[in-house]
């Protein structure tokens, strides 16, 4: 009876090994921590950025945190700043890694993970929709893993009846 009882206990031990599911968020492992680098596009010249990916609730999601400082310009004496926090989540029902985005200009922004162009070194998210934002336009947000401690994320921007075009880049360090 106690040798039936123990191979009961590895056989239930054993199914947990082959029905467990790797985390569908583990491909974004390389971006979690801070990062520092400068920007370009967004209307003005250059930029510094700050942006932080970071686990939260058991790595069931990742908050997303983005800080650009613009410097003024002749054409916005002022400088700038932008700030904008997110949520990478998986959808298990649709099988589908979002992206939910606020920005402190009033846009939110929903992307899907595109896995048919996307790469373990490039992730690229496309909208589902936009909120406060040009009737139409659409947005698109890769990032590229240049290495260990770099990475460059690409914002491009499609207005209606025109093709995307690369609105602003992002060069970071891993601090």
């Amino acid at each position: 009876m106690k040798l039936k009882g123990l191979i009961t206990l590895i056989l239930v031990i054993a199914s947990f090994g082959l029905f467990a599911q790797e985390n569908p968020l583990s491909r974004f492992e390389n971006i979690i921590g801070h990062w520092e680098g400068t920007g370009e596009g967004f209307g003005n010249a250059e930029s510094k950025i700050t942006a932080d990916y970071s686990w939260l609730m058991n790595k069931q999601y990742i908050e997303v945190k983005h800080h650009s400082e613009f410097e003024p310009t002749p054409q916005n004496t002022k400088g700038e700043v932008h700030d904008d926090k997110g949520i990478i989540s998986f959808d298990s029902a649709r099988k589908v890694v979002l992206f939910r985005q606020y920005h402190n200009e009033g846009y939110f922004t929903e992307y899907a993970l595109n896995d048919s162009i996307s790469t373990p070194k490039q992730l690229i998210f496309e909208t589902e929709r936009i909120e406060n934002f040009v009737q139409g336009g659409r947005a698109r947000f890769t990032i590229k893993i240049l290495g260990d401690n770099e990475i460059e994320t690409v914002f491009d921007v499609g207005f209606p009846e025109r093709e995307m075009a690369c609105f602003g880049t992002n060069r970071l360090k891993k601090q």
